[in-house]
């Protein structure tokens, strides 16, 4: 097993991208702690999963929190070989209509904690020559409409993995991202079927990611086999970022010859 007694920090664990990241480091041997806002849920991943996961309920909008998990991590272990730093909100919001409230919130969740757990872990990370492997998306290289926050956010997250990445190089720590496409998670179960279509049909490969399909490029990029590999950002989102955003013009042209 390619993680073999490996100790794993794994924050956003409690569903979606992350439940599946933690079963997969499971599943390679890992110890893993999982982090999320649901004790119920982290609860029933650990009978499921027995003594290999470790649950570990907290708010990461509260960087006391956030510095807590790490401890937590590293004193349950014995030290850290891997930070995976998934957890995540979005909400809709224009620039006119975003409260600062949703705002700081949203940078608090998904930039602020993924900085200080990263910050937080590194000397433990160093000891073992770790890695991190943040999860971005594809939101942060280019902007969707109405929402402003998570996209300033995801694109802080993906120039923070590069920052880290060449900081801390040579002390043998590597740090990368995964940027995640439309994928089928609990979070877009309540998505309008209407919606869910539009997705469906931007995406060159038609059809919507996988959490597994990401979790699979984050243990990747975490294992030996990435050993060169560090300040990547590696989108995982069906062929999208390959695309101009222009029309199908031969499919149009098939439809007017039909």
């Amino acid at each position: 097993m390619e993680f073999h007694e490996k100790a794993v920090l794994v924050t956003g664990a409690s569903s979606g991208i992350g439940e599946h990241i933690a079963r997969r480091f499971v599943a390679e041997g890992a110890r893993v702690m999982g982090v999320g806002r649901s004790e119920e849920r982290l609860a029933a991943l650990a009978a499921e999963l027995g003594e290999a996961f470790v649950p570990h309920a907290a708010e990461l909008s509260d960087m006391d929190a956030v510095e807590g998990a790490v401890n937590a991590a590293v004193a349950r272990f014995g030290g850290l070989d891997v930070l995976v730093n998934n957890a995540g909100i979005a909400a809709m919001g224009l620039a006119l209509s975003e409260t600062i409230e949703s705002w700081r919130k949203t940078m608090a969740i998904d930039l602020d904690a993924v900085f200080w757990a990263s910050r937080i872990a590194l000397p433990h990370l160093i000891e073992r020559k770790g890695c991190i492997v943040n999860t971005g998306s594809l939101s942060g290289v280019a902007a969707d409409f109405g929402l402003t926050a998570y996209c300033v956010a995801k694109a802080g997250v993906i120039e923070l993995t590069r920052c880290l990445a060449i900081d801390y190089a040579g002390e043998g720590i590597r740090v990368n991202c995964v940027s995640p496409g439309s994928t089928l998670t609990p979070m877009s179960a309540g998505v309008p079927q209407v919606l869910t279509d539009a997705y469906r049909a931007s995406i060159p490969m038609g059809r919507q990611g996988q959490p597994g399909e990401i979790a699979d490029a984050v243990l990747y990029l975490a294992s030996p086999r990435a050993s060169f590999i560090t300040g990547q950002n590696l989108l995982v989102d069906g062929g999208i970022s390959a695309h101009t955003g222009q029309p199908n013009i031969p499919a149009l042209f098939a439809r007017l010859r039909g």
